[in-house]
């Protein structure tokens, strides 16, 4: 048993090996929340979306794009994207309680095709190339710095666009598929039988 938590339970992180709970939530919340979890080998579920740190500096490194990476002074590791940096900083939010041997699921994550005009970073190719690339990666069992070797669990928000939602144009934009069913782009998992692909999708009835 296991719940959903937006990385806002972290402390603002200027890198992962800094990573902290919120201060009130740490010792009074999330230390008995990962005590039963690790009590009945449960996974600490966080919905990391490198998109909400983008703009068009950071695109690259935010999309598994070729970049020059990210460094951590205390590790001396240079990240390469924002997925591992955010699962890491949770992971030494983890550590800095004293657990280091549950896993993390990554429960939400994703990339929307259209948003408002000035976000340049938000389209069909910039979503296609974020979420092919984190299926490659959750798959390739290459994990994260911190935590090496592992196949992380995760959830790409959505399997449809939600048309009907409110909010900002990017909200009803994150589907792979339109709500008649049509494809909004491929990523690899409509291969037709014997197609494996180790990730699941996330959608609503909007």
């Amino acid at each position: 048993m296991s719940t959903p938590h937006s990385l806002g339970i972290l402390d603002k992180m200027e890198f992962p090996s800094a990573g902290k709970f919120r201060p009130g939530w740490d010792t009074g919340v999330l230390a008995p929340m990962l005590q039963f979890l690790n009590e009945t080998k449960a996974p600490l579920i966080v919905n990391p979306y490198p998109y909400f740190d983008t703009n068009a500096e950071t695109v690259d490194f935010c999309a598994f794009r070729p970049n020059k990476g990210k460094f951590d002074p205390v590790t001396k590791i240079n990240y390469r994207n924002q997925f591992d940096w955010l699962m890491d900083g949770t992971f030494s939010a983890m550590k800095a309680l004293g657990f280091t041997d549950i896993e993390i699921v990554a429960g939400e994550t994703g990339w929307p095709t259209i948003g408002e005009p000035f976000q340049t970073w938000v389209n069909v190719d910039t979503a296609r190339n974020y979420n092919s690339k984190l299926v490659q990666h959750v798959n390739s069992g290459k994990g994260t710095p911190l935590m090496p070797g592992r196949k992380f669990e995760a959830y790409i928000f959505g399997l449809f666009t939600e048309n009907l939602k409110p909010g900002p144009i990017a909200e009803r934009n994150f589907g792979l598929f339109r709500p008649d069913f049509t494809p909004v782009y491929d990523i690899g998992i409509m291969k037709g039988p014997g197609a494996k692909v180790r990730i699941c999708f996330i959608f609503s009835d909007s």
